[in-house]
C-alpha cells in the first residue's frame, strides 16, 4: 500500500512539472526555456530536498504529510498564480523558477521520508528499499505523465486539471496515516484539514484569478473563450466610435484576425495563387476566411481545408460576429473540412495520388518547435508532390518588418525545397507589415488577378507594389539558412522577433 502511495505522489509530481512546462510554452512561446527552467530548477530542488528530508525522519508520518500538503497546494495553485503574474505583472521566469524549485524540494524530500516510513512497517536492506521505491516512483511517473497529457489536461484543462491532481495527492498523503503505525495522528488531522481547506480555496479562487489575468492580456472585452485541448481560443469584440465593430480571434494569445482588416490579409494570401484554379487545398485557415476568398473564383470547383483543431471552425459558426465575416464559407457545398495534422495528412494525400491546382498555406507563426515543422524543407517537399505541374502555392511567412529574419528564413526554406519565389508584403493594420511568398516550380510565379465580386483590397496594381521591399527589410540585410525539422532555424528567428513592439 505504501508503494502504491509512492507511485501516486510520483505521478502527481511529474504532472506538476509538466503543467509548469506547458504554462511557460503557451504564455511566452518558448518551449526550450520553459523546459530548461522547470527541469533544471526542479532537479536542483530535488537535490536540496533529498539532503534535508532525512533530517525529518524522526517523525516520518507527520513530516511526510506536511510535505505532501505543501506540494499539493503549490501544484494546485501554480498554474493560476503564474498565469496571473505573467498577464498582470509581466513577470513569468522569476516566479516560474521559484515555484519549480519549491516543488522540487518537496519531491526530493519524499524518498528519504518514504524510506523512514518503510522502516516502521518492516526492516529491509537498503538495496531492497531503494529498488522498490525507485521502481514505484518511475512507474508512477510514467502513469502521471501519460495521464496528464492524454486525459487530465485535455478533459479538465490546465488549471482544473492540476487542482484535481493536487486533491489526489492530498488523499494519498492522508492515507499514509492509516497505513503506517504512528502515535502522531492527532497532529496530522489539523494539517490535513488545513491542506483541504487551502485546496478548496485554490479551487474556488482559481477561475476568477485566471479570468482577471486573461482579460488583462486583451485590449477589448472577451466575448467567448474555449480551451480545445490543442490550444486556447479567445474572441474579443468592441464597437468603436462611428459604429465600427472590431471582433478579434486569438489562438494561444496570438492574434489571428480582426474583422476590421482581415480582408487585406486573406485577399493577399489567396487570390495571387488561386486565380484560374479548379481544385484548391488550404492548410490551416480553420476560420474559413481563406476558403471564403478562394470560393469567390468562378473556376473553383472544390476546396479542401485541413485544420487540426475543429474548435476553430465551431467558433466561426457559433459566434455571430465571426459567423458574419465568414459569410457562409464554412458550410459551402464546395468546401470539405478535414480535421487532421497537416503534415501527416499531406503525406497520406501524396501516397493516395492526390493533386491540387493551387495550395494556400495559412499556418500560425512558427514560434514553437511544433509549428516550426510546418515551415520546414521537409513539408515543402511533400507539398511539391501535391501540386499540379503548373500550380502555384502561397505561404504566409510573418512580418518582414517585425520578424525579417523569420520571413527570409521561410524564403530560404522554400528555395531549399526546390521552389522559385515571388515575395510580397502588404499593410494589415492589426498585424502591421505582413509578408507572403508565392511559390512555383519553373520560375517565380507571374500573377494575373481578375476582378472579383466582394474583394476590397488586392488587384494587379496593389500586387505589383507589394513586390517592392524597402532597403531596411531587404533580404540582403539578413544572414539566414533553411529550416528543417532537425534544425528548426525559423523557430529561433521567430522567437527573437517583434523586439521593441508593445502592441
Amino acid at each position: 500500500m505504501l508503494l502504491f502511495v509512492a507511485a501516486i505522489i510520483a505521478g502527481a509530481g511529474v504532472a506538476y512539472e509538466l503543467s509548469l512546462m506547458l504554462l511557460g510554452t503557451v504564455t511566452v512561446g518558448s518551449t526550450e526555456r520553459a523546459n530548461a527552467i522547470v527541469l533544471g530548477t526542479a532537479m536542483l530542488g530535488m537535490g536540496i530536498g533529498a539532503t534535508t528530508g532525512g533530517r525529518w525522519a524522526d517523525k516520518p508520518v507527520v513530516n511526510f504529510v506536511r510535505i505532501e500538503i505543501v506540494l499539493a497546494l503549490l501544484g494546485g495553485a501554480a498554474a493560476p498564480m503564474l498565469y496571473w503574474s505573467w498577464a498582470r505583472l509581466d513577470s513569468l521566469w522569476g516566479p516560474l523558477l521559484g515555484i519549480s524549485l519549491a516543488i522540487g524540494v518537496c519531491i526530493g524530500a519524499e524518498m528519504p521520508l518514504l524510506a523512514a516510513l518503510n522502516d516502521k512497517l518492516s526492516k529491509q536492506s537498503a538495496a531492497t528499499v531503494v529498488s522498490s521505491y525507485t521502481a514505484a516512483d518511475y512507474f508512477g511517473a510514467l502513469v502521471g505523465a501519460i495521464g496528464f497529457a492524454f486525459f487530465v489536461r485535455p478533459v479538465f484543462g490546465l488549471v482544473s486539471g492540476t487542482v484535481l491532481i493536487a486533491a489526489i495527492n492530498l488523499v494519498a498523503a492522508g492515507a499514509v496515516v492509516f497505513i503506517v503505525p504512528t502515535d502522531g495522528r492527532r497532529f496530522v488531522v489539523p494539517w490535513m484539514a488545513a491542506g483541504a481547506l487551502g485546496l478548496v480555496g485554490v479551487a474556488l479562487a482559481a477561475p476568477s484569478i485566471v479570468t482577471d489575468g486573461r482579460q488583462a492580456l486583451f485590449r477589448d472585452p472577451i466575448i467567448a473563450r474555449e480551451e480545445s485541448g490543442v490550444q486556447e481560443l479567445v474572441v474579443t469584440s468592441r464597437t468603436h466610435p462611428g459604429g465600427v465593430v472590431d471582433t478579434r480571434l486569438f489562438l494561444n494569445n496570438d492574434l489571428q484576425l480582426s474583422s476590421v482588416d482581415e480582408h487585406r490579409y486573406h485577399e493577399s494570401l489567396v487570390h495571387p495563387a488561386v486565380s484560374g484554379s479548379a481544385n484548391v487545398l488550404i492548410l490551416g485557415g480553420g476560420d474559413c476566411l481563406a476558403a471564403r476568398e478562394a470560393l469567390r473564383h468562378d473556376t473553383v470547383e472544390s476546396v479542401t481545408l485541413v485544420e487540426l483543431d475543429p474548435t476553430v471552425v465551431e467558433l466561426m459558426r457559433s459566434i455571430p460576429e465571426l459567423e458574419a465575416i465568414q459569410d457562409g464559407a464554412c458550410d459551402d457545398d464546395r468546401l470539405t473540412i478535414v480535421n487532421d495534422d497537416a503534415f501527416v495528412w499531406a503525406e497520406e494525400a501524396v501516397d493516395a495520388g492526390r493533386t491540387f491546382d493551387s495550395i494556400v498555406v495559412d499556418f500560425p507563426d512558427p514560434d514553437t518547435p511544433a509549428l516550426g515543422r510546418l515551415y520546414s524543407v521537409e513539408i515543402y517537399q511533400v507539398l511539391d508532390d501535391l501540386l499540379a505541374a503548373d500550380g502555384v502555392m502561397a505561404v504566409q511567412c510573418g512580418s518582414p518588418f517585425f520578424a525579417p529574419r523569420a520571413y527570409w528564413t521561410c524564403a530560404d526554406t522554400l528555395e531549399a525545397a526546390g521552389w522559385s519565389l515571388t515575395s510580397y508584403h502588404v499593410d494589415v493594420p492589426s498585424f502591421g507589415d505582413w509578408g507572403f511568398h508565392l511559390a512555383g516550380r519553373s520560375g517565380p510565379p507571374e500573377v494575373d488577378i481578375p476582378p472579383l465580386d466582394g474583394t476590397r483590397f488586392i488587384d494587379d496594381t496593389v500586387f505589383a507594389a507589394a513586390r517592392v521591399f524597402p532597403a531596411d527589410v531587404a533580404r540582403a540585410n539578413f544572414d539566414t539558412r533553411p529550416s528543417t525539422i532537425l534544425d528548426p532555424a525559423i523557430v529561433a528567428a521567430a522567437q527573437g522577433a517583434w523586439v521593441g513592439y508593445d502592441g
